[in-house]
C-alpha cells in the first residue's frame, strides 16, 4: 500500500482517493468548477477500476500469485487463497454499512494527510517518509479504501471465494467511496483550506513587479537572481 501511493505521488499518476482531496481543494480556491471536480473524479475512478480489475484478474489470479480453493492444504497457493478470502469477507460481509462507512472516512483522512504532507517535501526521500506512516496506519487498523477494494473483492470473485457475490462487492464500493469522499473533503480539503489557504494572498495579484512577493516569495526571502 505504501509503495502504491509512493508510485502515484512520485511518478505523477492519478489516484481517486488522493484526487478527492486535491481536486475539491482547487474548487475551494476558485480555480475549478463543480463540473470539473465531478468529471475528474468520475474518470479517475473509472481508470482506477479498470486498472484494479486488470491486476486482480491477470496479475493475481491468472498468474497463480493467488491460489484457488482447490489448492493443496498447507501450500503457498492455499495460504494466499485463504488470506484473500479472509480479507474479502472482512470487507464485504463482516461489517455493518455504518462500520464500513466510518472505516472509509478514517482511511482517506490518513491517505489524504499522506498526500498533503508529501507536498511539503522537496526531495523524493522526504515524500516517501511523509507517505509511509499514515498509509501503514490505515492498513494496520483495517480501514476501507475504495480503490484497494476494487482489487481485493474482484480478485476474491475471480478466485472463487465462496459466500461472496457481486452485490456485496458493489455495496462495499458504494459505502467505501462515500466514506473516502467525506474523509477527504471534510477532514482534509475543507479543514486545511480554511486553516492555511483561505486568507492566503494570491502571489500574482501583488502590485509592483520587482519585490519578492510578486514572485510568490514569502517576505524576507530574496527573489531568484537572473
Amino acid at each position: 500500500f505504501t509503495l502504491g501511493l509512493i508510485l502515484v505521488v512520485v511518478a505523477g499518476s492519478d489516484l481517486a482517493t488522493g484526487n478527492m482531496m486535491l481536486v475539491p481543494l482547487g474548487a475551494l480556491e476558485g480555480k475549478l468548477s463543480i463540473g470539473d471536480v465531478a468529471r475528474n473524479l468520475t474518470l479517475v475512478l473509472l481508470g482506477n477500476l479498470l486498472g484494479a480489475l486488470f491486476v486482480a484478474f491477470f496479475l493475481a489470479v491468472q498468474s497463480g500469485v493467488i491460489g484457488s480453493s482447490s489448492a493443496d492444504p498447507g501450500s503457498a497457493a492455499a495460504m494466499t487463497f485463504d488470506r484473500l478470502a479472509g480479507i474479502a469477507h472482512g470487507k464485504a460481509t463482516d461489517h455493518t454499512a455504518w462500520e464500513t462507512f466510518l472505516r472509509a472516512v478514517g482511511c482517506n483522512w490518513l491517505v489524504c494527510l499522506a498526500v498533503w504532507m508529501s507536498m511539503a517535501a522537496t526531495s523524493v526521500g522526504g515524500k516517501i517518509l511523509a507517505i509511509f506512516f499514515p498509509i501503514m496506519a490505515f492498513v494496520a487498523m483495517g480501514f476501507d479504501h475504495v480503490v484497494a477494494n476494487m482489487f481485493f473483492l474482484p480478485a476474491a470473485m475471480f478466485a472463487g471465494v465462496p459466500d461472496l457475490g457481486w452485490g456485496d462487492v458493489l455495496l462495499n464500493w458504494l459505502l467505501a467511496g462515500a466514506g473516502n469522499l467525506v474523509g477527504a473533503v471534510v477532514f482534509v480539503s475543507t479543514s486545511y483550506w480554511y486553516l492555511f489557504l483561505r486568507d492566503a494572498p494570491d502571489p500574482g495579484s501583488t502590485a509592483g513587479g520587482g519585490g519578492a512577493e510578486a514572485h510568490g516569495k514569502p517576505q524576507g526571502e530574496p527573489a531568484e537572481r537572473g
